[in-house]
């Protein structure tokens, strides 16, 4: 970098911090912040304004000091920095222009952890330098999911590891569902807009496919595990003859659910060819932020609510698919796309798109206790098919034929018992059965997998195991 002459006297700005203290900075100098945890200088006297950038990162992280706390202020500050560093004072290029490809190379070579901050400034630093920058950077910073849709999935990485618009982890994804579920249940959200907020959960479809969608879409049927419903979905971009083309989906089980009530209170319906939610996509969208606003939600990574909009959830089924083992044809099929030549973009991602996927095997048990959805008992007399000793869930594998639980249902499984009871509705534990011991054989098969789509589902079952354990202590804490 080059240094620049001693500050003027009068080069200061006095600016108030988060926590309302009235700081003097020196713009061009050192500058000592102290926070509760740390000591941070933010060292402004190397800045070279001959280049725009490092002006522009002084300016954004002075901004972002009086917006947020000074942690994240210096974060920025230093990830501006090693981007510049790499970009500039290497041999990696003399050019001054940054490139989205630039960028692209970095977070590969960094981490994508930095780039929702560095998103951010990337939206400042573009605005600020104007038509000199990469008209493609440009665009991407300022309308991600746009862009992907432009180019391909060329730069999907980018999008889906983005804390706070890309795809969802686990323990995110728990938190939008049950945080639907608790403000329908609570009245904050009517049927139908609990129907809206779930048929995005289950399907990702885009905005503008939910417009198209109407009452004659919803196929309710008698399957071999009860009522089964089939989605006539409508394609974004395919039209034959003026006339809107559809694919068939089979509804996931939830969203079965929610779908069979709401296709059941249909007061105001006069039509089957009614529209089954709103008429245009620009309804839908609003509609879906304004549902969002009202949900109760938490991100670890971003240590408070979840930003949510539609793409998100988008981004949240191609991953989980592809993370799981799904074909190049069955993502695009989900996806609603015509051709597979997309998603060799999204495969070539999947690499770098497993930390949100980490995230939910790691320790971490902030919200875990969702995972578990059945509701203790003591025992069979208890249950819903009380009495029936065929409705007893036992442990054969691991824990010598050992009652676990009760099934609440009298439909047809074919799942594999008890791992898959873990997280069903329908599942009722027995307070007094062994989950230490089945937790710690989860644990070790976790341990000892290689394969991220079994140590993802294995890390459900640990999650909903240990959902059973806080339950029992709480509710042995108030028997006590």
């Amino acid at each position: 970098m080059k240094t620049n002459a001693n500050p003027a006297p009068e080069d200061r700005k006095l600016i108030t911090l988060l926590d309302g203290r009235r700081v003097l900075i020196r713009i061009s100098g050192e500058n000592y912040i102290k926070s509760d945890t740390y000591n941070h200088i933010f060292d402004f006297s190397n800045v070279d304004t001959t280049i725009k950038w490092y002006e522009c990162a002084r300016d954004f992280t002075i901004g972002v000091l009086q917006t947020y706390s000074s942690s994240h202020a210096y974060k920025t500050w230093r990830t501006c920095q090693n981007f510049a560093e790499w970009h500039f004072d290497n041999n990696y290029t003399s050019r001054h222009e940054i490139q989205i490809n630039d960028v692209d190379y970095w977070l590969r070579e960094r981490g994508f952890h930095h780039w929702h901050r560095f998103r951010r400034f990337l939206q400042y630093y573009t605005t600020e330098v104007g038509s000199t920058t990469d008209t493609e950077l440009y665009e991407f910073v300022r309308d991600p999911e746009m862009f992907e849709e432009k180019h391909g999935g060329r730069y999907f990485a980018l999008v889906v590891n983005d804390p706070e618009r890309g795809a969802l982890t686990e323990k995110e994804l728990r938190s939008v569902q049950e945080s639907v579920n608790r403000a329908y249940e609570r009245g904050v959200l009517t049927l139908k807009e609990w129907a809206l907020a779930w048929f995005l959960i289950g399907t990702g479809v885009r905005p503008v496919q939910i417009a198209r969608m109407k009452w004659d879409d919803i196929k309710i049927s008698d399957g071999p595990e009860g009522l089964e419903v089939t989605l006539n979905i409508p394609l974004a971009k395919g039209r034959s003859a003026g006339r809107i083309q559809h694919w068939k989906r089979k509804a996931p089980s939830v969203l079965s659910d929610v779908l069979i009530r709401y296709h059941g209170d249909r007061a105001n319906v006069s039509s089957e060819s009614d529209f089954l939610f709103e008429q245009n996509s620009s309804l839908v969208t609003k509609k879906l932020l304004d549902i969002f606003s009202r949900l109760d939600t938490y991100s670890e990574r971003l240590e408070g609510p979840i930003p949510l909009f539609a793409y998100r959830f988008r981004y949240t089924l191609a991953t989980r698919a592809l993370a799981l083992g799904a074909s190049d044809h069955e993502v695009a099929r989900l996806l609603t796309h015509r051709s597979v030549g997309s998603i060799r973009f999204y495969r070539a991602a999947l690499p770098m798109i497993q930390r949100p996927i980490a995230d939910a095997i790691g320790p971490e048990l902030t919200y875990i206790a969702q995972a578990f959805q059945g509701r203790l008992i003591d025992d069979l007399t208890e249950a819903s098919r009380r009495g029936d000793s065929s409705a007893l869930i036992r442990d054969f594998a691991d824990l010598v034929g050992q009652s676990l639980g009760a099934c609440g249902t009298t439909a047809k499984c074919h799942q594999n018992a008890p791992r898959a009871c873990l997280s069903c509705r329908k599942f009722e534990p027995f307070r007094a059965a062994p989950w230490e011991e089945l937790l710690k054989v989860l644990e070790d098969d976790l341990a000892a997998e290689t394969e991220d789509r079994i140590k993802l589902i294995t890390a459900q079952q640990i999650e909903a195991v240990h959902g059973i354990i806080i339950n029992r202590d709480t509710l042995n804490g108030k028997n006590a």
